[in-house]
């Protein structure tokens, strides 16, 4: 497979503060990658110029060798999709018809939704387990549940690569577990390109294939998750010390 994304000399500033510092990387078509550091590491700022929301930044961004804002936007969705960190709460819709919007890429203007479409929407509300929420408001759910309708929107527009800002924040552990399984399968068997950002750092080296390890808008670190999560990176960055365990597929896992 081929490069899927491709970052050269990243920089970007707010209000005279550097925020992203001359980052470079190549994520690969159907790699797992995920994003890790402190509050204020520049994880956010950095995705959002992965998937051209953030347009002023120096440097260069492309996806599938063509620069990011050559894209029309239907064309780019079909390539990627995104979920924020925080998604809108307070849409006056139905469940049903957030995660149909997933679905903008293939139905053209005043046209109605095909069956492929509905489809595809129920499969991704079945998937994150939100199908028995479709004739709920949006307004009525708790975080979670909200965080895994989006989730479903996501998935239910089918692109080629899923970037994630902290997709399993605010949800139970088993939800967190689940959805983390969800996203391996959709890279193992359908080969999705996935990045995501996460702050944690056992999920992070349990599923994905490689991390990148972020610190004050520069990667400190960056590879295989046995390679960056050691002792030495991790308190330089967060601050503290912690202890490196194995499990039995010789994945690293931290005790604090």
């Amino acid at each position: 497979m081929g490069i899927a994304i491709e970052a050269k000399n990243l920089h970007f500033s707010y209000n005279g503060n550097p925020v992203l510092q001359n980052i470079s990387l190549s994520i690969e078509e159907g790699e797992f990658l995920s994003i890790l550091g402190p509050n204020g590491s520049g994880k956010t700022t950095f995705i959002k110029a992965l998937t051209g929301i953030i347009r002023d930044i120096s440097g260069e961004v492309k996806l599938f060798e063509k620069p990011v804002s050559s894209y029309r936007r239907k064309s780019f969705a079909r390539h990627v999709s995104f979920l924020p960190q925080d998604p809108p709460v307070s849409l006056p819709f139905f469940v049903r018809d957030i995660v149909m919007m997933g679905r903008f890429p293939y139905i053209n203007r005043f046209e109605m939704e095909k069956s492929r479409d509905v489809e595809a929407a129920e499969n991704a509300m079945d998937l994150m387990d939100v199908g028995h929420l479709a004739k709920r408001h949006l307004m009525e759910l708790s975080g979670g549940e909200v965080k895994r309708v989006f989730i479903a929107q996501a998935v239910a527009q089918e692109s080629r690569i899923l970037f994630l800002d902290e997709p399993t924040a605010n949800l139970d552990i088993n939800y967190q577990v689940e959805i983390f399984r969800i996203l391996k399968k959709f890279n193992d068997e359908m080969k999705k390109t996935i990045v995501l950002i996460t702050h944690d750092i056992n999920h992070a080296a349990r599923f994905a294939k490689r991390i990148v390890l972020l610190n004050k808008g520069e990667i400190v670190k960056k590879g295989a998750p046995e390679e960056v999560i050691n002792s030495k990176d991790l308190k330089s960055v967060f601050g503290t010390d912690v202890c490196i365990k194995y499990d039995s597929e010789k994945k690293p896992y931290i005790l604090i």
